[in-house]
């Protein structure tokens, strides 16, 4: 049997107070996120451009880190970390990494995950914003 597990971007809206990743992360955007993910896929990881890997549970402090200040080879750095640290939790037999955030993350994630040899797919790739918050409201529970 094959486990589904999303790996989802987090926001750029965030709580000027210390939450868990699930609280603290507050656009539209990331909330339709975690509401189809919790009902659809068997476990969900996050990801930032500050911290690289975050599990549901990990408590985040107010800070302005964002990737497109990165430059490229910072960008394919904090990939494999990303994957490395993933890596740590879930093996690349029997699941399907759900791949949910912009392209510019994505780009450098999609390589890594290859590499490592996970098998995933991109449920809304492609989609702008408006559409990406269409196709969850048509597509949750």
């Amino acid at each position: 049997m094959t486990v589904k597990v999303g790996l989802l971007a987090t926001a750029r809206k965030k709580s000027q107070k210390s939450a868990p990743v699930i609280e603290f992360y507050q656009s539209p955007l990331f909330q339709k996120t975690l509401e189809y993910a919790s009902h659809n896929y068997d476990r969900m990881y996050f990801y930032n451009a500050k911290d690289g890997l975050l599990l549901p549970t990990d408590i985040m402090d107010p800070y302005d880190v964002s990737i497109k200040t990165f430059t490229h080879q910072q960008r394919e750095e904090w990939a494999q970390k990303v994957i490395e640290q993933f890596s740590t939790y879930e093996t690349s037999t029997n699941i399907t990494v759900c791949l949910h955030g912009g392209s510019v993350y994505r780009k450098h994630l999609e390589p890594q995950l290859n590499r490592f040899n996970y098998h995933y797919e991109v449920p809304l790739k492609g989609l702008g914003i408006g559409e990406q918050l269409s196709w969850y409201q048509r597509n949750s529970v």
